[in-house]
């Protein structure tokens, strides 16, 4: 498997050159890239900059991210960003988008209506990708795409060869989602992984900010490993983490504890 970073672990705050330097100094293969690091860095680096800068450290931008898939959108803004994440996945080279969904099951409304909904929304991303896939990513604890299973239904009621489906093990766990329910996932559809760890509380009170880097925490993440292998995964994990304390720390400790810690989960 293959190591990555989002940028968004280091914090928004922080200069995308600087986490591109230091991911490369750390020995990356890859990185996700938060459009708004993008567009924050845009009066001092282009998108062809920022595409040299990660090829001259020998690591591939792996994904654009992250966009709302809002299936129940009354105007236009998130499928309006989700069209500038696509220009610029494309210009970048990133081969996938990373969209997540958390909307709720409307009243009134069933799961399979909305489920056809979401299927109809994912075909217009889709279109608007273009060549770049769509991993679309279940937000633990949410009813209408909280897990793979859902996250399956959509991609394929999207009609879309371009759309599939990612893992996170933090919302994973938020889920509760079984063994079984990983293993059934088609390999050809499961696109990237996020791995991250978590602290230990209970999973109603698990917020985002409870992420923290690999083996500092309680999720089971040698059996996770030990999943993906089984459905024969052998692409990226990458540490996506919303701490604030690691957000105030400079950003080449953040991008050496990360790598650290996830060479020692590849290497267990």
């Amino acid at each position: 498997m293959k190591t990555c970073f989002n940028t968004i672990t280091a914090g928004l705050d922080k200069r995308l050159e600087d986490i591109i330097v230091a991911c490369g100094l750390a020995g990356f293969d890859g990185m996700e890239i938060d459009l708004r690091a993008i567009e924050a860095a845009a009066d001092r680096v282009s998108l062809a900059d920022i595409k040299a800068m990660l090829s001259d450290r020998g690591m591939a931008p792996v994904s654009v991210m992250a966009f709302n898939l809002d299936p129940f959108e009354t105007d236009t803004g998130s499928l309006d960003r989700f069209k500038r994440g696509a220009a610029a996945a494309q210009e970048l080279g990133a081969p996938m988008l990373l969209t997540y969904c958390f909307a709720a099951i409307p009243e009134g409304m069933t799961a399979d209506q909305a489920l056809d909904i979401a299927g109809n929304r994912a075909r217009v991303y889709g279109e608007a990708a273009g060549p770049t896939r769509i991993a679309l990513e279940p937000i633990g604890r949410t009813k209408l795409m909280g897990g793979p299973t859902a996250a399956l239904a959509i991609a394929k009621r999207s009609g879309m060869a371009n759309v599939g489906i990612m893992m996170d093990s933090f919302h994973y766990y938020l889920s509760q989602v079984s063994d079984a329910d990983i293993l059934a996932i088609p390999p050809e559809k499961l696109l990237i992984v996020h791995v991250n760890d978590s602290e230990d509380r209970p999973i109603a009170e698990l917020q985002d900010k409870h992420r923290v880097h690999l083996g500092r925490g309680i999720l089971p993440l040698a059996h996770d490993l030990s999943l993906w292998r089984q459905l024969g995964y052998d692409s990226y994990l990458s540490i996506e983490i919303f701490n604030e304390t690691y957000w105030a720390q400079p950003v080449e400790a953040v991008v050496n504890d990360a790598k650290a810690s996830l060479d020692r989960l590849l290497e267990a």
